[in-house]
């Protein structure tokens, strides 16, 4: 599958609209895995307070990833790394994962902000693009 460059822009839509955001492993041990990628990818550890969770950032310090606790507000999300994506109409878009064959695992029209599981699997993040 090709990946957008981009040049390659998409006309009337928001700039921000279907361009990765902000990634967020969920995984149970939070603090394995912040070593792993610290040792691995040379990130560094910025925060330990995002709900039992850590914000890792690159070497030149700028912001990374988030790796999130998966017990309470992330009960049900198996470990994965999950890419945020912004849609330019949640509340429509939350509707046709549905009408799709996905599920929403956590998240709401108020909160701007869901976690879906697409037909084959797959989890993804989808947010208000604001």
């Amino acid at each position: 599958m090709p990946v957008v460059g981009p040049e390659w822009e998409v006309p009337d839509q928001p700039e921000n609209v279907g361009r990765i955001s902000w990634l967020t492993l969920v995984v149970s041990d939070v603090s394995a895995a912040c070593e792993f990628y610290e040792q691995v990818v040379g990130w560094s550890t910025a925060s330990a307070d995002l709900d039992g969770g850590c914000e890792m950032r690159r070497p030149d310090g700028g912001s990374a990833a988030e790796i999130c606790y998966a017990g309470g507000d992330n009960a049900g999300i198996p470990p994965v790394w999950i890419l945020s994506l912004p849609v330019d109409d949640f509340e429509e878009s939350l509707r046709l994962v549905r009408e799709s064959g996905g599920e929403i695992i956590k998240g709401s029209i108020d909160a701007g902000h869901a976690v879906i599981r697409d037909p084959v699997g797959a989890c993804i993040a989808l947010q208000a693009d604001k």
